[in-house]
């Protein structure tokens, strides 16, 4: 009968394999741990393997002129456009004298409605639109119905509906709100 080896032996000969196969393939320039040294024993590298790069310090007391203010381009990689022609003046009018401007009036700015679109119902294939006020009530009407005494609805949508304000001919699209 043979005998079976324990499981760990086996798992600890494989991991000695692989710490093996991995020193092996270290490269051979990589240093090793430091070693403590004392502090009588340090020794000072000379001028020849000194690591740090020679700064020559007399540049600084001749430091390079600055440019002017706003003369410096950091994205200036070609040579500068041409200068702009001025454009010519206008023509003078045969009257003498300039013609007025023509302002068209910008219409006044509608005021902001204080109404929101919550959804629509459709009942016996009738659309029943729902809105909410901003004091949080809830009104409810179909297409051509007057709502709150204020707004009449012209169309609902899916996602939108249309209203009126009353004593106005201004239709406006009022969008689907969740919140």
């Amino acid at each position: 009968m043979v005998k079976q080896r324990p499981r760990w032996i086996v798992f600890a000969a494989a991991g000695a394999v692989i710490l093996l196969a991995a020193y092996g393939l270290m490269p051979a320039d990589v240093p090793g741990p430091a070693t403590p040294v004392r502090a009588g024993e340090r020794s000072r590298p000379g001028p020849a393997e000194s690591p740090l790069p020679v700064i020559d310090f007399a540049r600084i007391a001749n430091p390079p002129p600055a440019p002017g203010l706003g003369t410096r381009d950091l994205f200036d990689f070609a040579a500068p456009p041409p200068t702009p022609i001025p454009p010519p003046p206008p023509p003078s009018s045969a009257e003498g004298g300039d013609p007025a401007p023509i302002t068209v009036p910008t219409p006044t700015p509608l005021p902001p409605l204080n109404i929101r679109y919550i959804g629509a119902v459709e009942r016996r294939g009738a659309k029943v639109a729902m809105l909410m006020t901003e004091r949080g009530e809830v009104l409810t009407g179909q297409a051509g119905a007057m709502v709150g005494n204020r707004f009449r609805i012209v169309k609902i949508g899916l996602e939108s509906i249309d209203i009126q304000e009353v004593g106005s001919d201004h239709v406006r699209r009022i969008p689907l709100k969740g919140n």
